[in-house]
């Protein structure tokens, strides 16, 4: 029996309370000027997460208005977050600047795959989570880019793997508009479950999570 649908979320996301009154405002700014940001559910979902594992190094890709990355940093963990749009990423680092975080959360502005070849090293960086929610088609890029980077237990986690249902039937997109970023997000799905260094299990939180666990 499908439990999963919009009243089941709606009964779960009564549950929902901002981590703090700074944040709950962001969040109400970004969704009212429909920027996206991470779900209620997920957000509930990746602070159960972070207080369980305690990462100390969390590497973001997709940044958006900066919410995620307070998120992230509200568990003591260091943030380095990269964010390819100049004008959003000086949005961001303006919401960061003014809340408890500034010293904690460190913004790269570009493309994820380059910032990564270009400012870590294998070896010598090494990040405990990595948490992946920029542009749809290219998570393998970002992932392969990251992986190098990770250690035996590190945790990868890619958001919106679901794409609003799309990604398990094309039913969900009846004009084809999003074929490409289905096609590619079903390649990239295969891509992590096969993936002879990952133990990956997708679930059905928020648009739809992607766990992969580096062994």
């Amino acid at each position: 029996m499908n439990i999963t649908n919009e009243l089941v979320t709606e009964y779960i996301n009564g549950f929902y309370r901002p981590m703090t009154s700074e944040l709950g405002e962001l969040r109400d700014e970004a969704e009212a000027a429909k920027v996206p940001i991470i779900l209620r559910e997920t957000e509930s979902f990746l602070n159960f997460i972070t207080a369980t594992v305690r990462p100390r190094k969390i590497l973001e890709i997709g940044t958006a208005v900066g919410y995620s990355a307070q998120v992230f940093a509200m568990c003591g963990a260091e943030v380095v977050t990269i964010e390819k749009d100049e004008k959003m990423a000086q949005t961001a680092a303006h919401n960061i600047e003014k809340s408890p975080f500034a010293e904690k959360i460190k913004i790269l502005v570009g493309d994820g795959e380059d910032i990564i070849r270009e400012n870590f090293k294998i070896g010598l960086d090494c990040f405990d989570l990595v948490f992946i929610d920029a542009a749809k088609s290219h998570y393998k890029r970002f992932l392969d880019a990251a992986l190098p980077l990770c250690k035996s237990g590190s945790l990868i986690i890619s958001d919106n793997v679901l794409l609003k249902a799309a990604t398990a039937s094309d039913s969900y997109d009846p004009s084809g508009r999003f074929k490409t970023n289905i096609k590619n997000m079903r390649r990239y799905i295969e891509y992590i479950y096969s993936h002879p260094q990952l133990q990956t299990t997708v679930i059905a939180c928020g648009d739809g999570l992607a766990l992969s666990r580096c062994i």
